[in-house]
């Protein structure tokens, strides 16, 4: 049995014919060295001979997505027709395994591919639009309501397949009221000072937690099979956000009240009508978040990459599920005061220092001072930062599709999980 995503090797399959080896060797030197995705690339990872029949589908099991570069080639020779359908049914079998493809040239991917889009490489060459529409296409958006405006609620549940219905019924009925539903990256591994879980709860204006049933009918904070579930409803407690909780009838809370809670059965595919009226009033109950997170951007204000709305802020919403903010889009008074007051609120700071932009540097600097995540960047060729930014490391990047490498490898560590995208 294939493992969950959150624990396999890589991000990305490979699939590709041959006879476009230069191409595809471009291709996962980018998305290794400056995306910094874990790339199953059979150049590098079979000892030798071609990938046989009897081991496409173990390998494609150890990764969380495909890249599919098609051509007359590779669609000609079957390969990547076999690696789709592999593909396909991955995709069926575990929700968030993203199939992506590449066409070069005139390649007839529709009369093959079917269910899936595909991203056109231009004539002139791989370039930076491109590089952008691959990374955007690992982070589905479709269903994402704008970060900027949306009302985020922290979801506490399990995902197994064996104890998630209820769950899921609850995320349905809340996302069809509109809200954004925020949870933990399952592959995350922890950045920062302080608890990650923590943060992201308190970023939240409401908290709901569905309890499965796990053999067991006492819950506690100090013990499994429940206690992560009952530690994230008492830090949404002792923040003051507005909670819900549905447990299934056959668990008490043993080490605290439980009186509140909402029954619903784990094996429930619908919300009882009870609940659906509870979380129907969810959205009145709702309140602006005790600590909202979001990226501040130490960037050059005169570049592209400061439009509110750029390509650049948009890739770092969609891959952090934050909103992202510049200096001169603050007004308050006085207004040094109230920069330091969103570098010291931010989840992050990234700050492209390129030239040693005194702005970005010394933006850079207070939050290093205040102790906020910072992340610096900068165009060029490999250096050392400036003085007082030596405690970080610094990537670079020589043009526009290593930029969009680059931004993403660094915030990629600091994102959140969407549920939106994925029921």
């Amino acid at each position: 049995m294939a493992l969950p995503l959150n624990k396999r090797d890589f991000d990305v399959f490979l699939s590709h014919a041959h006879k476009d080896q230069a191409f595809v060797a471009m291709l996962d030197q980018w998305l290794t060295q400056k995306v910094g995705l874990r790339v199953w690339y059979d150049a590098r990872e079979l000892a030798g001979g071609a990938l046989l029949a009897t081991d496409l589908q173990s390998a494609i099991e150890r990764c969380r997505g495909i890249l599919l570069v098609a051509s007359d080639e590779s669609l000609d020779r079957g390969w990547v027709k076999a690696e789709y359908n592999s593909a396909m049914d991955e995709r069926a079998n575990y929700e968030g395994f993203r199939v992506v493809a590449l066409r070069l040239g005139d390649a007839p991917v529709s009369g093959i591919m079917r269910g899936v889009t595909w991203i056109d490489v231009p004539a002139s060459g791989f370039d930076w639009k491109t590089g952008l529409a691959v990374v955007r296409a690992f982070y589905p958006g479709e269903k994402w309501p704008n970060p900027v405006t949306a009302r985020d609620v922290y979801i506490s549940c399990s995902w197994k397949a064996d104890d998630s219905s209820s769950a899921r019924a609850v995320c349905r009925h809340l996302m069809d009221q509109g809200f954004r539903l925020i949870g933990d990256a399952r592959d995350q591994k922890g950045f920062g000072a302080g608890d990650r879980i923590e943060r992201i709860i308190k970023s939240c204006g409401a908290f709901v937690g569905i309890v499965p049933y796990r053999e067991s009918d006492v819950a506690n904070a100090s013990d499994r099979p429940y206690k992560y579930f009952i530690r994230e409803m008492d830090i949404a407690k002792a923040n003051g956000i507005p909670r819900i909780i549905v447990g299934d009838p056959r668990v008490r809370r043993g080490d605290g009240e439980d009186e509140t809670w909402l029954r619903m059965e784990t094996e429930a595919t619908e919300c009882p009508r009870g609940v659906q009226s509870v979380l129907e009033s969810l959205w009145d109950e709702w309140r602006d978040p005790p600590a909202p997170q979001y990226v501040f951007c130490a960037l050059d204000l005169e570049s592209e990459a400061a439009r509110a709305g750029g390509p650049i802020r948009h890739l770092i919403e969609r891959v952090t599920g934050m909103p992202t903010i510049v200096g001169n889009e603050i007004h308050e008074d006085p207004l040094h005061s109230a920069i330091i007051k969103k570098i010291r609120d931010a989840f992050l700071v990234l700050a492209d220092i390129s030239d040693d932009n005194i702005n970005a540097c010394i933006e850079a600097g207070m939050g290093i001072a205040v102790g906020t995540n910072v992340e610096i960047i900068s165009q060029g060729t490999s250096r050392r930062p400036p003085f007082m930014l030596r405690s970080l490391q610094m990537p670079t990047y020589k043009d526009a599709i290593e930029q969009v490498g680059i931004v993403h490898n660094v915030v990629r560590p600091y994102r959140r999980r969407i549920i939106n995208a994925e029921l």
